[in-house]
């Protein structure tokens, strides 16, 4: 699945392009290369449960990842695709399949377009946060902040610190 060159097409091929490009005249950006948004794209767009739809418009000039560099870094690749088919209990209920789709069914088309589903919706989410609406330099770094804010709220607040050092008190007795 990650052994050949990919493309990013249509809105999310320019959402990536702005995802990737300098937002200041200091050379900031969000992403340095637009595996670094693949990487993370499909783990926001399950956490985010934000899946988009293949956009099809001829008019946006695609964005590639070279072979060479998804290869390079396949079985971090293969690492995210199979935790999104562990995980994803509503796709498949079961967990025996949903094992047997992380780690037996690569190739599984529908399995790929759920992924790539993920992919395109992390995209998403990832401009929405941290491009859209911004100007201005310090509205980059405004909305960074915010999504990271909401980010720690939604999946950290959860971990309460004292229940954790009870765990490993236990652990160590």
């Amino acid at each position: 699945m990650f052994d050949k060159e990919y493309s990013f097409r249509g809105k999310h091929a320019e959402m990536v392009t702005k995802l990737t490009s300098e937002f200041d005249n200091q050379k900031n950006k969000f992403f340095e290369h637009n595996y670094d948004v693949y990487m993370l794209a499909p783990i926001i767009g399950f956490l985010y449960q934000r899946k988009a739809a293949l956009d099809k418009s001829n008019d946006i000039k695609p964005t590639k990842i070279f072979p060479e560099q998804l290869i390079n870094r396949v079985d971090d690749f293969n690492f995210n695709y199979r935790l999104i088919m562990l995980l994803d209990k509503v796709y498949e209920p079961d967990l025996e399949k949903r094992i047997e789709k992380a780690f037996r069914g690569l190739n599984n088309s529908d399995d790929e377009e759920l992924y790539e589903s993920y992919v395109r919706g992390g995209i998403e989410v990832l401009y929405e946060k941290l491009i859209e609406g911004a100007s201005k330099p310090e509205n980059y770094t405004e909305k960074l902040y915010d999504f990271l804010e909401e980010f720690d709220e939604r999946y950290n607040e959860e971990i309460d610190m004292e229940s954790v050092l009870e765990m490993c008190r236990k652990v160590k007795s």
